[in-house]
Parts: structure tokens; C-alpha cells; sequence
């Protein structure tokens, strides 16, 4: 009686030669793969919550992909950015360099960019000095300007509490170098 052997899938005695996956039985009939019923008798077998996976619907079903390379990912991964990651391709999109753990990064349309990479590619460039915009940034002739920078071509005054400049020649003058008179 202790070699008796039920299916798991009719619940019928097997008779003849059973499959086991997970110290559950099987006729052979019975062991096929839950997505696409293909036999599984001499392929690698994935069982979870008591159903048997082909290899192939295993890994579509239950194992993530690498959001660089789109490959499965069945070893180590990185989680970031809500995707997961091989953590060889878990690198700054600008310069490739692989993130540690000790590295930090920053999200720009779904890739990721070292803080280097990001300053020098990611943020805006002042229309004023070249330089990256990191910090407060006023629009003038359709780009961005520091504060500090945006200031009459003429004398370098900054326009900083001041609503009024002009533009001669796509560029900023003060009401005084304009020739006007402010009231």
C-alpha cells in the first residue's frame, strides 16, 4: 500500500510508470506544461503553486528581464527605477560606467545617468556662461539663464529684482543703456 501513487491531475491511481515533480505524482499523460500542454517527460520542469511550467512559460510567466538587454535575468539583479536590471547592465546611459552600490544616479526618461553625466548631458545649459543649470534659472530669448548671468550686455547689471529689460539685438539691456528712462 506505501507504493501506491494517486495523479494529482484526475486523482486516479497510477498504475504504470509515474512522474514526480515537487513529491507530487503524475501520469505521464498528465505531465505537461499548464500554458502549453506540451509534455514535459524529458525536459527540464518548473513547478509553482502545484503547476508544472516548460521551461520556456516558466521564465515568461514568473522570471524578470534585464530592462537593458531584455534577456531573463536568473541570477543576481539590480532593482532600480522600477525595472530590473543584470547587474552588468545597471550602468550610467552617458559614460557606461557600472553603478555599485556606493554610486548614486539619477532617472532622465527611463535611463539612468552617473551625476557627471547627468550635469553634463541632462540639465540645461545657461544661455549666459555655457554652464550647466543646477539651481534657481529664469527664461529669456528661448533658453535658460542663472540669475547671475542674465545681465545687460552693456554695463553687467543682473536684472535680479528688476522686471524690466529690453532686447536689442536678441540680447538683454538695461533700461539706462537702452536709453530709456525708468519711472
Amino acid at each position: 500500500m506505501g507504493d501506491l501513487k494517486v495523479c494529482v491531475v484526475c486523482s486516479e491511481n497510477i498504475n504504470d510508470r509515474a512522474m514526480k515533480a515537487k513529491d507530487q505524482f503524475y501520469h505521464e499523460k498528465h505531465f505537461t506544461c499548464i500554458v502549453c500542454s506540451q509534455n514535459l517527460c524529458n525536459l527540464p520542469v518548473f513547478s509553482k503553486d502545484n503547476k508544472l511550467y516548460c521551461d520556456d512559460d516558466y521564465k515568461k510567466k514568473f522570471v524578470p528581464k534585464c530592462a537593458k538587454c531584455q534577456e531573463y535575468i536568473t541570477a543576481d539583479c539590480v532593482r532600480a527605477m522600477d525595472e530590473t536590471w543584470h547587474p552588468q547592465h545597471f550602468q550610467c546611459y552617458g559614460c557606461l560606467v557600472q553603478f555599485s552600490a556606493e554610486m548614486s544616479y539619477r532617472a532622465k526618461d527611463g535611463k539612468p545617468y552617473c551625476d557627471h553625466c547627468y550635469t553634463d548631458t541632462v540639465l540645461p545649459k545657461c544661455g549666459g556662461c555655457g554652464d550647466p543649470i543646477t539651481d534657481r534659472a529664469l527664461k529669456a530669448f528661448d533658453k535658460q539663464w542663472h540669475v547671475s548671468c542674465f545681465k545687460c550686455v552693456e554695463c553687467k547689471t543682473t536684472f535680479e529684482g528688476s522686471a524690466n529689460f529690453y532686447s536689442i539685438e536678441g540680447s538683454p539691456v538695461c533700461a539706462p543703456c537702452a536709453g530709456i528712462q525708468d519711472e
